[in-house]
């Protein structure tokens, strides 16, 4: 996914590729506890730590194929953030609709050449029935046919028409070309909304997977507002932009430990100094010898400080 709005900063910080800084999102740690909770229902145990290892490598291939494509039409990827669909990538690029399409579409480009590199082998496979699914929780066992599964799950749940979804962004910067920027956004907003009850339904009718519940939500959240934020600014352009600036949750609790550290250490500062002052004060007027050892002590320790 190219952006969003829930899960816009944050996340575990891993390393960094290619002058890109890569951090896991809490929610894919929390996804991986369900998977491995409900591991009955995927495969056993051991598939399931041979989904999660591919899902973390196919998301993460998924994310470098938009900070390519952000690279590849004259802008910047700076931040990937993986979680279970995609993850977002903080990228910088022309405000056109060429560009915002040509980096939607790199994430699922990746995960569908990975899948028909793979289904050959799957294919070939006795006793192997398609590529199953493990968000319809369907099991496969193979660990070629667990790949695929994981990149054609990625694949087509990423196309869904609606944000955070690369399918929103896809939709969004199709109509954009022939419509304009804000009609674009007023039927993304409805599709939005279409493809989130479909979901909770879908999921209620066939106790699919609980993440089709969730992305549920998560879609009518962004629907609900984009609609507000269109509605509030008549424009189109806060949601695609100024959002991506805003720091998130977790950004915002280390911002504030790290002010709450520099404020103590200031007041820290501050003590010191008064009762070096003083101290300095009461030896031009009584002498050194005035001072206890406690604040001969204290005064070494100053000194060595500064």
């Amino acid at each position: 996914m190219a952006g969003g709005i829930l899960f816009d900063r944050g996340g575990l910080r891993i390393g960094q590729v290619a002058g890109i800084t890569v951090r896991l999102h809490w929610i894919f740690l929390l996804w991986g506890l369900f998977e491995l909770f409900n591991a009955d229902q995927t495969g056993g145990s051991g598939a399931t730590f041979l989904y999660l290892g591919f899902l973390f490598g196919s998301v993460f291939l998924h994310e470098l194929g938009h900070c390519r494509a952000a690279r590849q039409v004259g802008g910047d990827a700076k931040e990937v953030i993986l979680w279970p669909l995609g993850g977002l990538a903080a990228v910088d690029i022309p405000e056109r609709p060429l560009p915002h399409l040509a980096v939607a579409i790199g994430g699922p480009v990746v995960n569908l050449i990975l899948w028909l590199a793979l289904l050959p082998f799957v294919i070939s496979m006795e006793g192997v029935e398609g590529v199953g699914s493990f968000f319809l929780h369907k099991p496969v066992f193979e660990p070629i046919a667990i790949a695929a599964a994981v990149n054609l799950d990625l694949f087509m749940f990423n196309l869904l028409p609606a944000l955070p979804l690369d399918g929103g962004r896809i939709l969004h910067s199709f109509l954009w070309s022939r419509r304009g920027q804000e009609n674009a956004s007023r039927v993304l907003v409805r599709s939005g909304k279409v493809v989130a009850i479909v979901l909770a339904v879908t999921w209620f009718v066939y106790s699919t997977s609980g993440l089709l519940l969730a992305l549920a939500v998560l879609m009518w959240i962004n629907s609900v507002h984009m609609g507000r934020t269109l509605s509030e600014s008549d424009g189109v352009e806060s949601w695609q932009s100024s959002r991506s600036s805003r720091p998130g949750w977790w950004q915002r609790k280390k911002d504030h430990w790290r002010q709450q550290r520099q404020q103590k250490a200031f007041e820290q500062e501050k003590q010191i100094r008064a009762r070096v002052d003083a101290l300095l004060k009461k030896v031009s007027q009584e002498g050194i010898e005035s001072l206890s050892s406690e604040e001969r002590r204290f005064l070494d320790r100053a000194s060595q400080r500064y």
